[in-house]
């Protein structure tokens, strides 16, 4: 009785260890990426508007992602019009959705000079949103708002900070 216990605790674990080298086969392929490319350029449109325009030193392509990095995306508003400048170390670009996320000294640049700084960021493409639960730090004009979690129009006009919220106004003397 002992052999034929121990006749199928070997079975099983010879089966179990096919098919986690199985699993790690097939994670290690879909890690690869398919294809890469330098001096990438993605551009979002919607009829003969862009919405917005991506440009990458590097990028990676896999099944359902674009790896990039040294990012620069340009922000457009409905009317095709310019609305801020988003640069990040690297990102992802999420094919289906158009969703993007970026990571590692991210900054936003409005078109009136407003800016955002924060380590992490993702881009709703439906919701035409940047959102982020990370400290954000956003300089406006004459004030300086921090706190942590915010979504917000790209062109940084309606900002919403989530918690921890502090502001800072600067006088400044007009001559």
């Amino acid at each position: 009785m002992k052999k034929v216990f121990l006749l199928i605790l070997l079975l099983f674990s010879i089966i179990y260890c096919q098919r986690d080298q199985e699993s790690k086969k097939k994670d290690e392929i879909t890690l690869a990426p398919r294809e890469g490319a330098e001096q990438f350029v993605l551009v979002d449109t919607k009829g003969n508007k862009k919405n917005w325009v991506l440009k990458a030193e590097r990028a990676n392509n896999y099944d359902d992602s674009i790896k990039i990095y040294d990012v620069i995306v340009e922000f457009y508003d409905s009317k095709g019009i310019y609305n801020s400048t988003l640069t990040s170390d690297s990102g992802v670009v999420y094919s289906v959705s158009g969703d993007m996320s970026a990571t590692g000294h991210v900054k936003v640049t409005s078109k009136d000079s407003t800016i955002l700084k924060t380590d992490y960021l993702d881009w709703n493409n439906k919701r035409k949103k940047i959102v982020t639960e990370d400290f954000v730090e956003i300089t406006k004009k004459h004030s300086i708002i921090t706190g942590k979690g915010m979504e917000s129009d790209p062109n940084l006009e309606h900002i919403e900070i989530k918690k921890d919220f502090h502001a800072i106004s600067r006088d400044i003397k007009e001559d």
